[in-house]
């Protein structure tokens, strides 16, 4: 039970044992339970935070997705991670990365709802990243790549795993919900987003927190 419902059940013990006390309606009840479950379930990223915190560090730190690439085919996950990543984790969890995306797109998939597009960065034709359009996003390259969000500052890995799915939900809620999803392919992209990395050659699935997309000319 949460420490808002919780609060709820005991104000409502206390009243019932105190005579005179206002009668609540059980509909009331129920949506007072109800609003506190739904903002326990979602922990709330404001427009401050996301735009005074999120995104400035999320510019600041994005490298090339080719050179992070260059990183992973020399140095392998651990080396390029400790010049480029982060991570929570001790020792043998992945690392996380903001990268720069740019380049044209040449795979789509817009009928589920996980929708992706696949970018060629460097012309040779093939996708070297895809990008998650939502609004199912999977990971939480987001939140792992923040330096200022922290497994400690939470009560326990429940709420750790809902500021993740928030992060995400705030992504797709500024930016992804609003992009075209017809004619991807062959346009002009540009993205900053977040990717976990756990193989050095692994297809890179990048989270946008930022996106133009250039229809074909």
């Amino acid at each position: 039970m949460n420490r808002c419902v919780r609060s709820l059940s005991l104000a409502l013990l206390l009243a019932a044992g105190l005579g005179g006390c206002k009668f609540v309606e059980t509909s009331e009840l129920v949506a007072a339970a109800e609003a506190a479950k739904a903002a326990k379930a979602r922990p709330q990223t404001s427009a401050g935070e996301w735009t005074g915190r999120v995104l400035p560090h999320m510019r600041q730190t994005a490298v090339p997705i080719a050179t992070l690439a260059a990183a992973l085919a020399g140095d392998g996950p651990e080396g390029a991670g400790m010049r480029y990543g982060h991570r929570e984790g001790g020792e043998g969890t992945p690392f996380s990365y903001v990268v720069r995306v740019e380049g044209t797109i040449v795979e789509a998939n817009t009928q589920s709802r996980a929708a992706t597009a696949g970018v060629d960065t460097d012309g040779d034709g093939a996708a070297d990243a895809t990008l998650q359009l939502g609004p199912v996003i999977r990971g939480t390259a987001i939140r792992d790549v923040l330096p200022f969000v922290s497994f400690t500052d939470f009560e326990n890995q429940i709420e750790f795993a809902r500021i993740g799915k928030a992060l995400n939900q705030e992504a797709y809620d500024t930016v992804l919900e609003r992009l075209p999803r017809e004619a991807l392919v062959g346009a002009s992209v540009t993205a900053i987003g977040a990717v976990t990395v756990r193989k050095a050659d692994e297809t890179l699935l990048v989270t946008p927190v930022e996106i133009t997309i250039e229809a074909a000319s």
